[in-house]
C-alpha cells in the first residue's frame, strides 16, 4: 500500500497507513489505533450512511462487515474521537527546565557546509556580559527555583577555542548553585578536535557536561566539516576518562541520512546517548531537507523505526535507551506520543529559554546571531514587551498556518529559525519538514501501538521509563 495520510474533512482526526497497516488518530482526544481497511475506506468516503454509500465499497466489503464498522465508527463520533476542529486550553508547559545559550563565540576551527552561524571574531563575549546574563536569567526569567537551570555555553561556534572563559563561567555558576541552593550546572557541544584527554578531565572535574557532533563515518564527516580530522576525534571520544552523561550527536542532510549507519557508526563509541537531527537549513540549499528528497529522507526513517523496534523487542537496552535518552529528532515524537500529551510550545524560546549574544542583546536563539530580527531585548532594559508576547502567543492553537492541523499537538510548529530563513516568517512551516515531522509522528504511532499489541509487559515498561 502506498504511503497516505488525510485528515478527515471536518474533523480533527486523521487516517494513514504505515507499513500497510492503517490507524486513526485523533487530535481531540489524543488518542490512536489501527483499523480495518474497511473503516479506512468508509472514512476516506467521508460517508457513513449505508443507503448512500459508494457502490464500490458495498462490493469490496461483505454487508455485515460494513454494518459492523458503520456501528463502530459512530461510536467514534458519539465519542468526540471524529470530532470537529477546536482549541484547547493551554495546559502546562512541556520544557520542565530553563535554559540560556550564550553566545560566547561566533569563531570555529572547522568549516561546516551546513553550519548556519557566522564565523565573526568580534563576537567574543566577556566575562562580565556573561555573568550578567546569569543573574538576570535567575532573578527576572525563571518562575522559581524548583527548576532545573542549564547554562548553554556552545555558542555558535566552536567553545572550546575558549576553554579559560568556559572555566570561569562555570566557576560563578558553581558559586550561585552553592549560594542559592539550586539545580543549575553548564553544558555545552564540541567538534571533538580541541577535546583532548587533559581538556575532558578539566570538563568532568568541573562537572561540566558535554557531548561531540560527528556525523558519522569518516568519509561523510570530513566532506560536510572541511578541516575535521577523524582520527583526531575518534581518539579524543576513546580516550575519555568515562562515558557517563557523555553524548554523540550527528546532523543529517540531504547527502547524509542512513540512519541505522549514522547510528551504529556513532553508538560504537560507546557514548550513553545518541542523537540525530536534520540540518536547519532553506530548502533551496543543496544540503537541506526538501520536497525533493522527502521520501528518500522517509524511506531511511522507515528502515530506522524497523531496525530500532528491533532492537527493543531483542533486549538490546543499551541501545534503544541510547536512543530514547537523547534529543534525538524522532524520540521528540516517541516521547510525545507513548503517553500521549499536548505539547503546545514546538520552540521554548522566550517561554523557557533565551539566548544572549557578546553585545548584551537578548535573541531568540544562537541561530539568530547577527541578525537584528532576531533580537528580542537586551539585558540592560529586559525583554521587549510586544515581541516576547508574540513569542508566547505562538502556541499550536495560535499560529495560523497551523491551528486546523491534526498534528499540531504533537507538533506544535515550525523551527523558528528555519521559518525566518525560508519564509521570513519565524512561525510559518517548511513544506519538507511539516512531511518529515507528519511523518514521524506516524511512525511513531506504529512503533507504539506494534510494541503494544506484540510485546505488552515491554510497552508498559516503557510508558514507565521513558
Amino acid at each position: 500500500m502506498k504511503r497516505f495520510c488525510t485528515q478527515l474533512e471536518n474533523t480533527d482526526a486523521a487516517v494513514f497507513s504505515v507499513f500497510n497497516q492503517p490507524f486513526l488518530f485523533s487530535a481531540n482526544t489524543l488518542t490512536y489505533f489501527p483499523i480495518t481497511d474497511c473503516a479506512k475506506d468508509l472514512l476516506l468516503a467521508q460517508n457513513l450512511d449505508f443507503e448512500t454509500m459508494d457502490e464500490n465499497i458495498k462490493q469490496k466489503y461483505p454487508h455485515k462487515e460494513i454494518e459492523m464498522t458503520l456501528s463502530k465508527l459512530q461510536e467514534f463520533k458519539e465519542s468526540k474521537i471524529l470530532s470537529p476542529i477546536k482549541a484547547h486550553a493551554k495546559g502546562d508547559l512541556y520544557y520542565n527546565d530553563y535554559y540560556l545559550k550564550l553566545v560566547q563565540s561566533t569563531r570555529c576551527n572547522l568549516h561546516c557546509s551546513y553550519c548556519f552561524a557566522r564565523k565573526d571574531t568580534s563576537f567574543d563575549m566577556n566575562l562580565e556580559t556573561a555573568k550578567k546574563a546569569i543573574l538576570f536569567f535567575l532573578d527576572k526569567f525563571v518562575p522559581d527555583s524548583n527548576r532545573r537551570f542549564i547554562i548553554d555555553l556552545t555558542g555558535s561556534g566552536e567553545p572550546l577555542l575558549r576553554l579559560d572563559f568556559i572555566l570561569k563561567v562555570n566557576e560563578f555558576v558553581l558559586e550561585l548553585k552553592e549560594k542559592r541552593n539550586i539545580n543549575i550546572f553548564c553544558q555545552l557541544a564540541s567538534n571533538g578536535m580541541l577535546l583532548t584527554p587533559k581538556v575532558s578531565s578539566l570538563l568532568k572535574k568541573n562537572n561540566i557536561l558535554f557531548g561531540v557532533s560527528l556525523d558519522g563515518e569518516k568519509e561523510i564527516s570530513e566532506l560536510n566539516r572541511t578541516g575535521l580530522n577523524y582520527e583526531k576525534v575518534s581518539q579524543n571520544i576513546n580516550n575519555l576518562e568515562n562515558k557517563d552523561f557523555f553524548g554523540l550527536a550527528a546532523t543529517y542532510s540531504a547527502n547524509n541520512h542512513d540512519f541505522i549507519k549514522i547510528f551504529k557508526t556513532l553508538f560504537a563509541f560507546k557514548p550513553e546517548v545518541v542523537g540525530m537531527k536534520p540540518v536547519r537549513l532553506p530548502e533551496n540549499d543543496k544540503n537541506s531537507i526538501n520536497m525533493n528528497n522527502i521520501e528518500e529522507i522517509k524511506d531511511s526513517y522507515d528502515r530506522f523505526a524497523k531496525w530500532m523496534y528491533k532492537q527493543l523487542v531483542s533486549n538490546r537496552n543499551d541501545i534503544f535507551s541510547a536512543f530514547m535518552k537523547s534529543e534525538d529528532y524522532f524520540t521528540r515524537f516517541l516521547k510525545v506520543t507513548i503517553r500521549p500529551f499536548r505539547i503546545y510550545y514546538r520552540c521554548s524560546a522566550g517561554v523557557s529559554s533565551f539566548a544572549v549574544d557578546a553585545k548584551e542583546n537578548i535573541i531568540i536563539c544562537p541561530a539568530f546571531i547577527g541578525n537584528k530580527e532576531g533580537i528580542i531585548g537586551n539585558l540592560t532594559d529586559g525583554f521587549d514587551p510586544s515581541k516576547k508576547q508574540k513569542l508566547e502567543r505562538l502556541y499550536a492553537d495560535k499560529i495560523r498556518y497551523c491551528k486546523k492541523c491534526w498534528a499540531r499537538y504533537t507538533c506544535a510548529g515550525e523551527c523558528f529559525s528555519l521559518g525566518y530563513t525560508t519564509n521570513s516568517k519565524i512561525e510559518k512551516p517548511v513544506p519538507a519538514m511539516c512531511e518529515l515531522k507528519k511523518y514521524l509522528i506516524q511512525l511513531s504511532i506504529w512503533f507504539w501501538t506494534s510494541l503494544r499489541f506484540e510485546h505488552p509487559e515491554l510497552y508498559r515498561t516503557c510508558v514507565e521509563k521513558y
